[in-house]
């Protein structure tokens, strides 16, 4: 894994090479196997994770109807970021989808990095704020196909 794939991710693409080399320093490589689970809803959310290679299926266990799909992420998506801003538990399941690659970054240690270097913690919440909005206007779009198909019954 090298610092040149991080800044296709979303979150990284406004850091320059040395501080998306820091950032990379900070992380570590986790595979997971198809159907692994990587964490569950309701757990300790104490880092996120990058995706590399492969796809992370992000759902929701319903009592008597199994699990429920909410999502599937690929490659240049990131996971579990939300528990980074608000250190609440994991808010859904993470699966591997395939066999999958991820960079793990601790929470602690990237706010330590970020408190340290605040011209790369503004390019951050920057990256953030752009993934952020572009993943509400895809639930919105999501929430408008449903609501017109459940008029339709």
């Amino acid at each position: 894994m090298n610092a040149e794939f991080l800044k296709r991710v979303q979150l990284f693409e406004g850091l320059d090479a040395t501080e998306l080399a820091e950032i990379l320093m900070l992380g570590a490589v986790k595979e997971f196997r198809k159907d692994d689970v990587i964490f569950e809803d309701g757990s300790a959310g104490d880092c996120f994770y990058v995706i590399y290679e492969g796809a992370v299926r992000i759902s929701k266990v319903f009592a008597n109807m199994g699990e429920e799909a909410l999502t599937v992420l690929g490659a240049g998506d990131f996971l579990g970021e939300m528990s980074f801003f608000d250190e609440e538990p994991r808010s859904a399941r993470a699966v591997a989808h395939d066999d999958v690659k991820l960079l793990q970054i601790g929470n602690r240690e990237l706010k330590a990095h970020l408190d340290e270097r605040p011209d790369v913690a503004l390019k951050f919440l920057w990256g953030f704020a752009r993934t952020l909005s572009r993943r509400v206007r895809e639930t919105n779009d999501k929430f408008s196909a449903l609501f017109a198909i459940s008029r339709v019954f």
